[in-house]
């Protein structure tokens, strides 16, 4: 299976840097202001920038990119015996699907012969039996990408004509004159899940005939796992760490010397 976790920013975000440094250029030629006025000042423009960022549809800053080959890609690293479950479906599919019920078994729990019972149906609902010396698999390609809740995020923050006491954000000022940014980390969450229409010719594999029907089953059974693969990747982490270090940039460009998100 090919895997390609990625950072992912959009290109209009950029906006929101020049934006951040035209504020702070605006703020020096205003003159120095006191400690506390600077901080006021800062919080405001803390604010802004937020306001600009409510304007954005999404933040997405992550994407993982994965290749997977079904059957054998959600089996792991397990020796299934295929001929056994097929002797077995082919004898009586209805007792079959039956027994591919944990609780049917004693203790609630699945043989080992029994533990891909649920994907070996699958695999024959879709016309592929594992079972067969010319056995057959379908390549699929998926998209799922991360980002920051900016709905939920930016709920964290009081509303309405900003002052120096913004909630959410804090900041001060140290006798050196340098700022602190304080400010509620961003959550982040999946932000788009795509599953690409297959296209075996494209990937060099044999074609298996999936009717449209056959293949909305197999995308409608296997979401769930392939979004559980994306987050075991790291989808949500290098999301969340590519969020904190964009949203870095922007509020030092605006004139801030050290960010902190806080939990």
């Amino acid at each position: 299976m090919a895997r390609k976790r990625r950072p992912l920013l959009l290109p209009s975000l950029l906006f929101l840097v020049i934006s951040g440094a035209f504020l702070f250029a605006a703020w020096r030629m205003n003159g120095l202001p006191s400690w506390q006025l600077l901080a006021a000042r800062k919080t405001s423009a803390s604010w802004s920038i937020l306001e600009e960022i409510r304007s954005l549809n999404e933040l997405e800053t992550a994407a993982y990119e994965m290749k997977v080959v079904f059957p054998y890609d959600f089996i792991g690293d397990k020796e299934v015996n295929w001929i056994y479950l097929k002797l077995q479906y082919d004898r009586e599919p209805g007792l079959f699907l039956a027994k591919s019920d944990p609780a049917w078994h004693p203790g609630g729990r699945l043989p080992s012969d029994w533990e891909y019972a649920g994907i070996y149906t699958l695999c024959r609902q879709v016309g592929i039996d594992p079972g067969r010396p010319d056995y057959r698999f379908v390549v699929m390609s998926a998209s799922v990408r991360a980002g920051v809740d900016l709905d939920l995020w930016l709920e964290e923050f009081t509303s309405g004509e900003p002052t120096a006491e913004v909630g959410g954000i804090s900041v001060t000022v140290d006798e050196d004159g340098k700022r602190t940014l304080e400010i509620a980390a961003p959550p982040v969450i999946v932000t788009s899940f795509l599953i690409e229409d297959r296209d075996a010719s494209a990937d060099g594999f044999p074609d298996v005939p999936l009717t449209p029907e056959g293949w909305r089953l197999l995308v409608e059974k296997l979401r769930p796992r392939l979004r559980e693969m994306a987050l075991d990747g790291g989808l949500l982490i290098s999301a969340e760490n590519e969020s904190r270090s964009f949203l870095t940039e922007i509020f030092t460009a605006a004139g801030y010397d050290n960010v902190i998100f806080t939990n």
